[in-house]
């Protein structure tokens, strides 16, 4: 793996994470402004999306961290 690649890892890792907060962000402020059958949907759909974007970060981190130690 080259350093330019790298870098994109790292970009990507960033701009994932990025996304997470912000999707955290939105689920809190559902949380905190009512609770309806509606939003439960809504809620579980966010969670699902971002456990998903924190396996492809773990997922991600786990190969670099593999390409640095080879």
């Amino acid at each position: 793996m080259t350093a330019l690649e790298r870098e994109d890892l790292q970009d990507l890792l960033v701009r994932i994470d990025e996304r997470v907060k912000a999707i955290q962000e939105d689920i809190r402020d559902i949380n905190e402004s009512r609770r309806c059958a509606g939003n439960q949907v809504k809620i579980r759909s966010l969670e699902r999306v971002v456990w998903g974007c924190m396996a492809t970060v773990a997922v991600l981190g786990a190969r670099v961290l593999f390409e640095v130690v080879q």
